[in-house]
């Protein structure tokens, strides 16, 4: 898959930062000494947790260059690191919290992933994880109708998005017996846009992203345009013309003994 594109990312910076700081609030750590954020991305997320904990030892994580490179370039005091998440990160040593905002989603088999995790936890550290419930979307459900129309069905034969979900009570069964407590909850984010425009906008540098870098350079226009068109009898516009983009988040908080 083709490097990430920060500023792209970060076109809704405010909205995609929202949810980091309602995980971070929720975490019942008061002084934690060493922090992992896990695919970073370009450092919102980080910042965050920097802003809570200014005295801890705070590292950056993410696979991508282009996304380390963004997050350097904000000054904040922190390590940055590009590595895969999904890797043996055990020689980074233990945290009071290792931190998964938006990024696990593009990791397989998360029955082996969060208990591994759970590992990296010093006694009574947390890890704390948000999720998008993407195919729990009409976005994702107008993505998926699109590829299967007589003109792309051939292109996205034996396509997989690369992304993984699981259900909400799945994420509980396995982390609570490696942990003392495991807290989940769903929130569901309304985000006002000015148009329909702005949900691809969003959504082309996330969920839809696999889709358009799977395709040639020549369909992707026109497989945005099928979507946005299709997608306007899900997302109503209301009385002053903007667009509510119902945004579903799972969120989870497991503390080890």
């Amino acid at each position: 898959m083709p490097d990430w594109y920060p500023e792209l990312y970060l076109k809704f910076e405010r909205e995609r930062t929202q949810p980091v700081r309602d995980l971070v609030a929720r975490m019942e750590l008061r002084e934690p000494k060493r922090i992992l954020d896990l695919g970073c991305g370009p450092g919102n997320s980080t910042a965050v947790l920097k802003e809570r904990w200014p005295a801890a030892l705070v590292i950056g994580l993410d696979n991508s260059a282009a996304m380390i490179e963004k997050a350097r370039a904000s000054g904040l005091s922190v390590e940055w690191l590009k590595a895969d998440a999904g890797s043996d990160l055990s020689h980074l040593g233990k945290f009071d919290i290792v931190m998964a905002n938006a990024s696990l989603q593009w990791l397989p088999n998360h029955a082996e992933l969060l208990p591994r995790l759970a590992q990296l936890l010093s006694c009574g550290g947390a890890l704390a994880v948000q999720i998008p419930k993407f195919p729990d979307m009409p976005i994702a459900q107008t993505i998926g109708e699109v590829t299967r129309l007589p003109h792309y069905a051939e292109l996205f034969a034996d396509f997989h998005s690369g992304m993984h979900y699981f259900g909400d009570r799945f994420y509980y069964d396995v982390l609570a017996p490696v942990c003392r407590a495991v807290e989940l909850w769903v929130t569901h984010y309304y985000h006002v846009l000015a148009n329909h425009p702005a949900i691809i906008e969003w959504i082309k540098s996330t969920g839809m992203r696999p889709y358009l870098d799977h395709l040639p350079a020549n369909e992707r226009d026109g497989f945005m345009a099928q979507v946005l068109e299709r997608l306007k009898p899900s997302y109503p516009a209301q009385s002053d013309g903007r667009v509510l983009f119902i945004f579903k988040r799972l969120f989870l908080i497991a503390y080890k003994a």
